[in-house]
């Protein structure tokens, strides 16, 4: 075959991997995506937006050496290229290492100078070294209040740990696919803090058992007020995130009502339609444990994003001795579930975490933003035990 004719073959069929890559990804399939990322980039190795995108897939899997190499590796092809900067920088970050962090991001911000993301990104990460008074960090951090909470182990470091998120690809994949997966958002000894509060009785207004096949099999336990600290200082610091997408969907909706920027300003919404019940919620799974799926229609006031944490690590499958869960796939599906509905079975391990929307997603037809009812559960739990943090925004009455 001709020279060029063959280039432009390698590259249509590394641009198809690259979407089955991130179609998987966006699932939460990522031993497959993380595969057909790297047989996009063997397809054209001279493409640094290959590169990132198996940077990215590779950081999502936790295998940060060769996620660096491969950011590496797009900047030695592109040296303007803004997008490896900003997620090394993350990389970096989330390992420790602050300042090179922070050089990374500046480059970034030079490379990109009217990506908006990328400077608050930097000023974020300028806070968390100090470099600035938190004050002086984008709005979606000074919006959460952690002055009372205790130093140690409160989650009062939830603003900064959800800033140094790609929140703008998080927002395409809510508003495109109606969920997004954020890998290892709380950590180990987190998880476990939470799954120790399931049988603390005094944190919980209400308890259902519910063994019943068209709802659910499972213990679910509503927290009381006050909720506990480190449940409230996460809502509150993912909160005005999740609004400004929910703010842009009103606008793409053509809809000129806004959600508050604060949670608190939301709340006191919540408050004056009579809801004042809290809502985040520790789920249990055992074997055969499942939650069918469901619409949540409960509230005349609702926020339409809610997000939900596996708090269970789930078992190898490549090693039969591993400890964990088996099944308890994420579910989420179009409503009715006709035969051109949209379905999605997404897997989550320890400390990963859903967006999801909470009764409809966009959907655009002819030019025009509409949308479509959804529901979402769990699949039945095949072997192990399961544990959920569910976190809704708005309260209940």
């Amino acid at each position: 075959m001709n020279p060029k004719r063959q280039k432009a073959k390698d590259r249509r069929r590394a641009r198809m991997l690259a979407e089955q890559a991130w179609e998987a990804a966006n699932q939460g399939n990522l031993d497959l995506a993380e595969k057909i990322i790297r047989r996009a980039v063997g397809t054209q190795e001279d493409n640094p937006v290959l590169w990132n995108d198996q940077g990215v897939i590779l950081g999502l899997r936790h295998k940060d050496d060769e996620a660096a190499k491969s950011f590496a590796a797009a900047l030695s092809l592109a040296p303007t290229y803004a997008d490896p900067y900003a997620h090394l920088a993350m990389l970096r970050m989330r390992q420790g290492c602050v300042e090179e962090a922070l050089a990374l991001q500046t480059q970034a911000v030079r490379c990109a100078p009217q990506n908006v993301p990328y400077a608050e990104k930097l000023q974020a990460y300028q806070a968390v070294a100090g470099r600035l008074p938190l004050q002086s960090v984008a709005p979606a951090v000074t919006t959460v209040d952690t002055t009372e909470a205790p130093a140690d182990d409160s989650g009062a470091d939830w603003p900064q740990r959800l800033e140094t998120l790609e929140w703008h690809a998080l927002a395409n994949r809510l508003t495109r696919d109606g969920c997004a997966v954020i890998a290892g958002l709380v950590d180990a000894p987190t998880c476990e803090r939470f799954c120790g509060m399931f049988d603390d009785d005094l944190l919980f207004s209400k308890t259902v058992v519910m063994d019943r096949p068209e709802f659910g099999r499972g213990v679910y336990r509503y927290f009381g007020p006050p909720i506990p600290d480190v449940v409230d200082h996460l809502r509150r610091a993912a909160y005005p995130h999740v609004a400004r997408i929910a703010n842009e969907w009103q606008r793409m909706l053509g809809d000129s009502e806004r959600f508050p920027e604060e949670w608190e300003g939301f709340r006191d919404q919540c408050h004056r339609a009579g809801q004042t019940t809290p809502t985040p919620i520790l789920l249990k799974y055992g074997p055969g444990g499942f939650n069918a799926v469901h619409r949540d229609v409960r509230g005349a006031v609702f926020f339409p994003i809610q997000m939900a944490v596996v708090l269970s690590p789930r078992a190898a499958p490549d090693d039969a001795d591993a400890q964990g869960f088996e099944g308890g796939e994420f579910l989420f599906c179009d409503s009715p579930e006709g035969r051109k509905a949209r379905r999605q079975k997404v897997t989550l391990g320890l400390g990963d975490t859903v967006l999801f929307c909470t009764r409809d997603r966009l959907v655009r037809t002819g030019g025009v933003v509409g949308l479509q009812p959804v529901k979402h559960g769990a699949a039945p739990i095949t072997a192990g035990t399961r544990f959920v943090l569910g976190v809704p925004f708005h309260e209940y009455r």
